[in-house]
């Protein structure tokens, strides 16, 4: 049990590092959050590859994403910050944006999600095991 909460919290920790450095390279943006917008796509292409991959080792799956978007993917995304960006937009009198940004963020992270599985799931269709001839 100790090396699945700490293989965990290292996948966390990694997650919530990348977060940090995106937005600080992407920086804050008050017209728009595309820090955050960004992050929670690839956290969702990342996931939707992961969910598509039946070999991923235990240990992988724990650091990774283990059950229900924990460890790593947790870790880069963020719903919270989210949130908050979305209420301030609306509150600041900007509630047409902060419409575009949820709509933008349900609709592009559900459809990285869906896109990363099933061109994964293609990709290893049409893979041919070593040794053999197509």
């Amino acid at each position: 049990m100790t090396r699945r909460y700490a293989a965990i919290a290292v996948g966390g920790a990694l997650g919530a590092s990348v977060r940090w450095w995106v937005a600080n390279h992407l920086g804050t943006d008050a017209a728009f959050p595309w820090a955050t917008l960004a992050v929670n796509v690839a956290g969702c292409a990342i996931l939707g590859l992961l969910l598509a991959e039946e070999w991923t080792h235990r240990r992988q799956r724990l650091l990774l994403h283990d059950a229900g978007g924990i460890g790593f993917c947790g870790g880069v995304t963020t719903f919270s910050t989210f949130a908050v960006e979305t209420v301030h937009l609306a509150d600041g009198g900007r509630g047409s944006t902060a419409a575009l940004y949820l709509a933008a963020s349900l609709v592009t992270g559900l459809a990285a999600f869906v896109a990363a599985g099933a061109a994964l799931r293609r990709v290893r269709a049409l893979a041919v095991p070593l040794g053999e001839s197509p």
